[in-house]
């Protein structure tokens, strides 16, 4: 159709063309990777089990697979060490228990891969991001200790490392960021939640501190002193990998709830300027015993998302959908 017969039609028959950008824009093929802001994993437990999808597929990873049809997308998570994991009925939480009650040392290993391994998440090109999102309620915290025994890892896992049922994941070269934490009613370290990187040694996951200690990248705006978390108190942990037009990786990680650090929040930031890889696919947490954190983490969400930068198709549509968009609304002439 003419341009000029095209126009006129617009004014004269009100047409908008906004509602047809938009579904050309969601329905723009990105390839065999994630669609746009897409949300891999986002687990509630509504179907009141943790251990599907079961290895070798490990998560749903964007495609809710449940014969429940519920609006879960889930990833399978695995037990290590001491204490249990269960979800506590349809619907959640998933009740992460320590051994031995509030005064327990024994360390205790959860795991969950939001990807199949080969399906890792890349962060391919400048802009592209990954998310992860943990909520989960305290019951019993540690009055005050001196150590980093909440320990979070966002990490590559090799293949062979991957367990296939309850377990500790063994040593192996993983690649990404974690956070060592104080975990007490008060802050009572100096670095109470300390960003680090993983070392290219091949060691241990969590357990051992060497892997991650000599790579620290920013300690927090948290205070040795200040109010640190609280009983029966829900907290959001976010952990967000940006790669940078330099081809480092931006960190952001922070916790929020209760009146952490005196404020509510307390976090770290930093930019990894040679990262060793840009590809995720697992979350895990070691907390070393009840006595220096909590005897028990209610997780009411896991969520992991990825957004990419806009392809070059979105961004062509984009503009198409502004130009008609100008065109649409330009007041016609009597």
């Amino acid at each position: 159709m003419h341009r000029h017969h095209f126009s006129r039609l617009l004014r004269c028959q009100r047409i908008s063309l906004f509602p047809l950008v938009l579904i050309a824009m969601l329905t723009v093929d990105v390839g065999d990777g994630p669609v746009v802001a897409a949300v891999i994993v986002n687990d509630t437990w509504q179907d009141g089990t943790d251990s599907d999808p079961a290895a070798p597929v490990y998560s749903e990873n964007g495609v809710n697979l449940d014969p429940m049809d519920d609006s879960d997308l889930e990833s399978a998570w695995f037990q290590g060490g001491g204490g249990s994991l269960d979800p506590a009925g349809p619907g959640g939480p998933l009740a992460m228990i320590m051994a031995d009650g509030p005064t327990g040392t024994s360390s205790s290993s959860w795991t969950t891969y939001f990807t199949p391994e080969g399906s890792e998440v890349s962060l391919a090109n400048p802009g592209d991001k990954l998310r992860v999102t943990w909520v989960f309620t305290t019951n019993e915290v540690s009055a005050s200790n001196t150590s980093q025994n909440l320990r979070l890892a966002l990490v590559d896992s090799p293949a062979d490392s991957r367990v296939t049922e309850d377990g500790t994941p063994g040593s192996a070269a993983y690649t990404g960021y974690g956070i060592f934490g104080n975990m007490g009613e008060t802050f009572d370290h100096g670095n109470p939640f300390e960003l680090v990187e993983r070392a290219d040694d091949s060691g241990a996951l969590l357990s051992s501190s060497g892997e991650w200690e000599d790579d620290v990248l920013a300690s927090s705006r948290g205070t040795e002193g200040n109010a640190g978390y609280s009983d029966n108190t829900q907290y959001e942990f976010v952990m967000e990998l940006m790669r940078n037009a330099t081809d480092g990786i931006d960190i952001v990680a922070s916790m929020t709830g209760g009146n952490l650090d005196g404020v509510g929040s307390v976090s770290a930031s930093a930019t990894d300027a040679d990262p060793t890889s840009f590809q995720f696919d697992t979350f895990a947490l070691r907390p070393s015993g009840a006595s220096t954190t909590t005897d028990q983490f209610d997780t009411s969400l896991f969520r992991v998302e990825y957004i990419p930068i806009p392809e070059p198709a979105s961004l062509l549509l984009l503009g198409v959908g502004g130009a008609a968009l100008a065109l649409a609304r330009r007041p016609s002439r009597r």
